[in-house]
């Protein structure tokens, strides 16, 4: 690849002697050699490549080792580092600083390196006119639009644009953590405005790849010891069900009404609760977006009972999104219902617990002790009476007199946070105003061998989003996530903050030995997260699943005649007189009633509600180590559990409930009787101590109560109508799974629910003494005293004699299809409909009603049974 003619004489330009189809060959050789396929490489053929390598890998150290090989290999001068943001631009120009000493050694080659400054452009014009090794590091937003500096006709340089000279150079980029901000059309615009010779990609999480010629995966650093290993100490509020977390508000552009996403619990139909995510918007003001009038309609939830949206609206006094309900409380975005007060404390004191305990081992190995915490809201620290700021004093305090018997002497020079203030006296975030602050950006963003030296008392930093993608410190031990809703962050980001290996006092990195004994090793991790171990590898899991691809998310294939697939009635089996008298039996609808004893009720209820023992809201603490990450394509993380904390109580708003109330609507009992159960149940301090759980809880025991002792009284009569036999029609194209049944079908195949009823079927299609059979439909049902009950099968056979004439005889049957043939296997709800379903056949006249049936082995056993006469 030759230089163009250059504008200017004094210009230095890459000249590379290697054609483009040269080094497309190279590139697909490389492929070959690290067996990386062409699909995963997403070959293009753009002078454009990508390396992909796991945070904390020495990413930085690993493209300067490039630069410097491609100087002395091809004789390549001029190179841009094109970065997202201040950290990283401020990372990088540290790394050099730390290896310029470094690299000469090993190059013995003279080179220079900048941070580009508009305000000084003789360095880039020195850049452009140098004939020795050149590196600019900028910020994506230094020339990615028109108006920039670099884009100006200046006298300082005669008029000459200093975004021409550096076209002349024919530079070569590379792009750190490009997905950042530079896949934008203007970004990708801008940067092949330069004229770059080619560009080079380098991150854990490529959006974008192309020609990925390098594969480091997090599989691969775990494995061979190139991070941190990763313990979870999850923390999390166990028992509570009343708590609402205002998870985003959003405002549409023109007449759209605001609208807001909640964090709820939701009630499952097994009475159980779940968190959900609900889109809400206000029915006083009703737009093109989801209302609710109430929230406990939505949810099932009788805790959030009247709770109705009546404002969304962002308060221009503070500059907070907030919400507020008709009974006058205000959440504001991001907040919950719930203090979480209680939950900070205790991620608080585990992270300097665990800081303590990492401190004890790693100093006398002359290695510093890092804690970072992510915030989102940073009032909740720089106030000198912020909740986070207030609960780390506190915390430090105690657990440093429990473990060295001693008062602190230096809390205040012990934290510090990644923070600026505005003109207007407000904090703020921002990292432009941030560079223009002070002590700390300069300390944890610049200086890192200064905040890593042992005689330097800062070991722990607060931090919002600032600290994301591009910061990290060797020696980051412990990261707590205090977010007032769960953390939003990439658990990839998260834990890429700590992942590298960390270093000792003189800047060397420290490997622990291989006979490091589990739990002692130097390069362990800790993240203090505010949700569950579960949940937290879920969605780091999640995370990898996407990036890297898994077996479960491949499409599957379905085959384009079944999906179009129109279930056709067989005429001559509708007609014929199998089907009808089947039919003129089966199609007899009933209804039921039942006459129980109330006293009985009560004191069952009561003896059953008394032993309910409610959990008070309590913070929990688990620690778990990931061991290894799964590979190849199913990645899943492996982890060994280290223990738990004993649960400390966890204060906050208790739902202001009528569990009288609540459980007579839920059960259908009278007030008065649900009072008289209360009563006699003799455990009011579990009804106080948690209200919805044990309102849940009782509800459910009663229900169970009532509903066995409906099954067993309840009584059914022919109401004397039927359901009509022309409801049979051709079924609708289908697209679920279906069993062809051309031979003794009803229709010419069956819609399918399950393997068991796959087999099922196909057997019964094939045995010769099946006459006749179909699925029930949809519309049949059984009324039963705890909800409709739908059969699965209608089943005609035959037996031919083989003395005499040879008679024939046809039996009827009804069957239920179950993974089992134990009815003690099913659930309590399952068992009392086939239960009531049994009654129910009884009454038409048909008692070869078989429930459960697991295979066609067991039908045939139980047909046996049923008839009294072997059938089969």
């Amino acid at each position: 690849m030759k230089a163009r003619d250059n504008v200017f004489a004094e210009v230095h330009a890459n000249v590379l002697s290697l054609s483009p189809e040269r080094i497309l060959q190279n590139r697909d050789v490389i492929l070959a050699e690290h067996k990386i396929s062409d699909k995963d490489a997403h070959k293009t053929e753009e002078m454009d490549f990508s390396i992909e390598m796991e945070t904390g890998t020495g990413k930085t150290y690993v493209y300067l080792r490039t630069i410097f090989d491609l100087h002395r290999a091809y004789g390549l001068s001029k190179f841009i580092i094109v970065v997202p943001s201040i950290p990283v631009r401020e990372g990088v120009l540290k790394t050099l600083e730390m290896t310029r000493t470094h690299f000469k050694e090993m190059y013995s080659i003279p080179f220079e390196y900048f941070g580009y400054d508009s305000k000084k452009l003789a360095q880039v014009k020195a850049f452009c006119e140098a004939n020795t090794l050149q590196i600019m590091v900028m910020n994506i937003q230094s020339f990615n639009a028109e108006d920039r500096i670099i884009s100006q006709e200046r006298d300082s340089t005669h008029g000459v644009r200093m975004i021409d000279l550096i076209k002349q150079t024919f530079p070569i980029i590379v792009m750190d953590e490009p997905q950042v901000g530079m896949g934008t059309k203007k970004s990708e615009q801008g940067l092949s405005s330069l004229n770059p010779l080619f560009k080079l990609r380098y991150s854990a999480t490529h959006t974008e790849p192309k020609n990925v010629v390098y594969r480091l995966t997090p599989f691969d650093a775990y494995e061979k010891s190139l991070v941190k290993r990763v313990e979870v100490l999850s923390t999390t509020v166990d028992n509570t069900t009343d708590d609402i977390v205002v998870d985003d508000i959003i405002f549409p552009g023109g007449n759209g009404q605001p609208y807001t996403w909640l964090i709820v619990n939701k009630k499952n139909a097994d009475g159980t609760f779940m968190t959900h995510r609900l889109k809400c918007g206000s029915p006083l003001k009703p737009g093109k977006v989801e209302v609710c009038d109430d929230l406990s309609v939505e949810t099932g939830n009788p805790a959030y009972r009247g709770l109705i949206i009546e404002r969304i609206w962002r308060d221009m006094e503070d500059g907070q999104d907030k919400i507020k309900f008709t009974n006058g409380s205000v959440l504001v975005k991001g907040a919950g219902s719930r203090d979480n007060e209680d939950l900070f404390r205790e991620q608080i004191r585990h992270t300097i617990k665990k800081h303590f305990e990492k401190k004890d081992i790693r100093v006398p190995l002359g290695i510093k002790v890092l804690s970072l915490f992510f915030i989102d809201r940073v009032s909740n620290y720089v106030n000198e009476d912020g909740k986070i700021r207030r609960l780390f004093i506190e915390m430090y305090r105690e657990e440093y007199q429990k473990r060295y018997k001693d008062e602190p002497k230096n809390i205040e020079a012990i934290h510090n946070g990644y923070f600026a203030q505005t003109g207007k006296g407000e904090w703020t975030d921002n990292e432009a105003s941030m560079s223009k602050n002070s002590e700390a950006y300069q300390l944890i963003l610049k200086d890192k061998e200064r905040l890593l030296d042992l005689e330097n008392p800062l070991e722990f930093i607060f931090s919002h989003s600032a600290l994301g993608v591009g910061w990290d410190n060797p020696n980051i031990f412990n990261i707590c996530t205090l977010n007032e809703t769960k953390s939003s962050v990439k658990k990839r980001q998260e834990l890429g903050r700590g992942l590298r290996i960390c270093v000792d006092r003189n800047g060397d990195r420290f490997r622990d030995a291989a006979d490091v004994h589990e739990g002692q090793e130097v390069n362990l991790l800790t993240v203090i997260a505010n949700q569950s171990y579960h949940a937290f590898a879920e969605q780091y899991q999640q995370e990898l699943s996407e990036e890297y691809g898994t077996e479960a998310q491949a499409p599957k294939v379905r085959d384009a005649k079944a999906q179009s697939k129109k279930l056709r009635l067989n005429k001559a089996k509708f007609e014929s007189k199998d089907f009808s008298e089947l039919w003129k039996r089966i199609a007899l609808k009933t209804s039921w009633s039942a006459v129980f004893n109330e006293e009985s009720i009560i004191k069952r209820c009561a003896e059953e509600v008394g032993t309910i023992r409610v959990p008070a809201p309590s913070i929990n603490v688990e620690l778990n180590r990931i061991t290894t990450l799964g590979r190849e394509y199913a990645p899943k993380l492996w982890n060994e559990y280290v223990g738990a904390a004993d649960p400390r109580s966890a204060n906050g708003v208790k739902a202001s409930i009528d569990p009288v109330n609540e459980i007579s609507d839920q059960t259908g009992l009278a007030f008065d009787t649900v009072r008289q159960i209360l009563s006699k149940a003799g455990n009011p301090q579990h009804v106080t101590k948690n209200p919805i759980v044990f309102m849940t809880e009782a509800t459910e025991r009663m229900k169970r109560i009532i509903d066995r002792e409906l099954v067993t009284v309840v009584r059914y009569e022919q109401t004397g109508e039927s359901f009509a036999p022309g409801l049979f029609k051709e079924l609708d194209d289908t697209l679920g799974d279906i069993v062809a049944t051309p031979n003794k079908g009803l229709y010419d195949a069956e819609k399918i629910d399950s393997d068991v009823e796959r087999r099922f079927g196909a057997e019964l299609d094939n045995d010769h003494r099946i006459r006749l059979f179909f699925k029930l439909p949809k519309w049949y049902s059984v009324p039963t005293p705890i909800g409709e009950y739908q059969p699965d099968w209608a089943i005609v056979v035959e037996k031919r004699s083989l003395d005499g004439d040879g008679a024939e005889v046809t039996y009827q049957f009804v069957v239920e299809t179950k993974g089992t043939k134990r009815k003690e296997d099913l659930a309590p709800d399952e068992r009392m409909k086939i239960d009531c379903a049994v009654k129910h056949f009884e009454a038409v006249g048909l008692k070869e009603y078989l429930a459960p049936i697991d295979s066609f082995e067991t039908f045939k056993e139980k047909a046996n049974e049923s008839t009294e006469t072997k059938i089969f």
